[in-house]
């Protein structure tokens, strides 16, 4: 299956662009062309274990996000890695945000980060990738043009974001936000416009009180974009919301028909859901971070754990639990015979990493929509990080073919050299 490529994902799209079939049959002509699905194929060609989690209630839809742009025939690393997850049962809308440095196996490539597995082989790929480690099964895929997340921020007047110092300080002097003209962001709350909101979703090297350093930082951000964007989506009219979503599936490659997208639509409307619950993968107390093959940063993770508290997320397989503490937390990450550091909080008490429904004892975000706020099952680590994962990413920027285990049981944890603070009005690409 041949897929386009594109920059960033933002689980937005899903949401508004299925509810174009929802509005009136005007729309189903326009619908229909711009549901782009030339080549056929779908998640369920994909050759996977037959002993996969399932629901029959839950559909499960792979949301991703490539960095090197719409070039046919090369996929690039993965920005973005989500699963967009409706349960008609319990009438629940879920996310699950997958970090992308967490060191899995890749079908016939051995070791590698987790986005390198779309790299080498696209959404078919990653799929497997996912549903060899966590053994869950996924119905649908989606794949979007950052350029698209832009417009869509733009039509509906910009998203209502709060910076902290460090953040503005940094969107003004480097060149995340691609326009230099829009550098001009300040402290607190303000309305960011698409090009500007965008730049502040992809910030990774800053330490933000509320979400922590690196990756938790940015997939932290990016949550707090989506439902912020999601907010401003949802006070439009039904036609406009029309009208944004088709001009958007343009950009959007995906396994899912006109009509299986209308159809849904209409189901998840009829569930009346406003909120979306949310969970990180690796959980707090789960994983390592490390350096593997060719020095590149990566999180050694548990997997029993992870996998256990996805199933249940997802599926509402088995009963709440403490996932650390029920699965031996740090001490059973898989590290490969490589040397990995846990981060102070997640030596810390692993009562605040389950995903029980006494969500009091979390770390929480709150976000609120036109009419309800909800919790995210995500924690977060505020320990800094840049130390750690400040490494250039030329050791990582070609995947490697296949994963090499180490001579020795402790792999070299230093880093070979540092990045440089982007500048300049050229677009950096992580």
């Amino acid at each position: 299956m041949k897929i386009k490529k594109f920059k960033i994902i933002l689980s937005l799209f899903l949401i508004i662009g299925i509810a174009a079939g929802g509005v009136l049959g005007y729309y189903d002509a326009r619908l229909e062309a711009a549901v782009n699905n030339k080549n056929g194929s779908t998640l369920t060609d994909v050759k996977v274990d037959d002993n996969l989690t399932f629901n029959k209630n839950v559909i499960n839809i792979l949301l991703v996000g490539s960095d090197h742009g719409a070039i046919k025939g090369d996929h690039g690393r993965s920005d973005s890695i989500m699963i967009a997850t409706v349960n008609f049962k319990t009438k629940e809308l879920k996310l699950t945000s997958l970090m992308r440095d967490m060191y899995v196996e890749i079908p016939g490539h051995g070791h590698n980060k987790l986005n390198a597995a779309y790299a080498f082989g696209g959404v078919e790929l990653l799929y497997q990738t996912i549903a060899k480690n966590f053994g869950i099964k996924i119905d649908n895929y989606c794949v979007v043009d950052f350029s698209t997340f832009e417009k869509i921020i733009n039509k509906v007047g910009g998203v209502e974001i709060s910076l902290e110092e460090k953040e503005a300080k940094y969107l003004n002097t480097t060149n995340y936000i691609s326009k230099k003209k829009y550098r001009n962001v300040k402290v607190g709350k303000q309305t960011l416009n698409g090009n500007q909101a965008l730049g502040y979703a992809r910030v990774r090297y800053v330490v933000s009180k509320k979400y922590g350093d690196g990756d938790f930082g940015r997939t932290g951000r990016q949550r707090a974009v989506l439902q912020a964007a999601l907010n401003k989506v949802l006070q439009q009219s039904p036609t406009k919301i029309a009208d944004i979503a088709l001009d958007s599936l343009a950009d959007v490659s995906t396994d899912m028909s006109a009509k299986y997208l209308k159809s849904l639509v209409l189901k998840v409307v009829q569930m009346g859901t406003t909120e979306i619950d949310q969970m990180r993968v690796p959980l707090e107390g789960t994983y390592k971070m490390g350096r593997a093959q060719s020095n590149m940063f990566v999180f050694f993770i548990n997997f029993s754990a992870n996998k256990a508290a996805m199933n249940y997320f997802l599926f509402d397989k088995g009963s709440e639990k403490d996932w650390a503490k029920e699965y031996g937390g740090i001490s059973s990450v898989e590290t490969f015979g490589y040397s990995g550091t846990s981060s102070s909080d997640s030596t810390s008490s692993s009562s605040s990493y389950s995903t029980s429904s006494t969500r009091s004892s979390y770390q929480q975000e709150s976000y609120s929509t036109t009419s309800s706020s909800h919790t995210t099952y995500s924690t977060r680590s505020t320990t800094t990080r840049s130390t750690e994962e400040r490494v250039t990413e030329s050791t990582t920027s070609q995947p490697q073919t296949s994963a090499q285990r180490p001579t020795t049981a402790h792999h070299t944890t230093t880093a070979a050299a540092t990045e440089s603070t982007p500048s300049g009005d050229s677009v950096e690409e992580e």
